[in-house]
């Protein structure tokens, strides 16, 4: 199941191909598809009638929940993959408009099950998933294997204008945008030694919206 473009009217298929990180229960790639709701007197509309939110409740294993998903996504009854949770105003306006302080540790990498599509057309759909695991971004570091290269933390977004959106005493989320149509975005955990591990980094741009799951750490 893939959805057309509403800009260039053309069906985006994957290109990403994610790869599963042994250990974590998760793939190294995830999609950013809102989890929605309805309120339970919408009941008997149809589905595309209801007034869908997005919500702030965390997904648990072994529960079912709807997201509402469009391009990028490209996935087949049954599949498995992994998507991001965030509450509803850090999906819709990022991290510094977080209701409160403990939904930043909310934000989670979800592996998923595609049990049913609920509804449907060329752009976008309504699917019941089954969660099968959840592993919030601030253990992402405990669970994917350390990865040391020359790239440099501090390097990222070189040459752009870098934005922090949050930071405590081990969460430093930032990114940079190019007039909103290209942009990067870059989560950092610090440990109580002072180790810093790059433990997502996520690239948007036309037709891609995809979180990278990884564990770097500087030389």
């Amino acid at each position: 199941m893939n959805f057309v473009c509403a800009c260039c009217k053309q069906r985006v298929e994957k290109k990403n191909h994610p790869k599963w990180i042994i250990g974590a229960g998760i793939h190294d790639i995830a999609y950013h598809m809102p989890w929605v709701e309805f309120n339970e007197n919408e009941m008997d509309l149809p589905i595309d009638k209801r007034k869908w939110f997005i919500s702030d409740v965390p997904p648990e294993v072994g529960n079912k929940r709807i997201l509402r998903v469009q391009i990028p996504f490209d996935e087949e009854s049954g599949g498995i993959f992994t998507n991001i949770f965030e509450t509803a105003q850090m999906y819709l306006n990022g991290w510094e408009f977080a209701d409160h302080p403990e939904d930043i540790y909310k934000a989670s990498a979800v592996l998923c099950r595609l049990d049913e599509v609920i509804w449907s057309d060329d752009f976008s759909a309504f699917i019941n998933v089954e969660i099968l695991n959840v592993v919030p971004f601030s253990q992402l570091y405990k669970v994917i294997p350390e990865t040391v290269t020359d790239y440099k933390i501090d390097d990222f977004g070189k040459d752009e204008e870098i934005q922090t959106e949050y930071e405590d005493e081990h969460l430093l989320y930032r990114y940079w945008s190019a007039q909103g149509d290209v942009g990067q975005v870059q989560l950092v955990y610090t440990e109580g030694n002072g180790k810093r591990h790059e433990v997502m980094n996520s690239w948007k741009s036309w037709h891609e919206d995809f979180y990278y799951l990884v564990n770097i750490v500087d030389k």
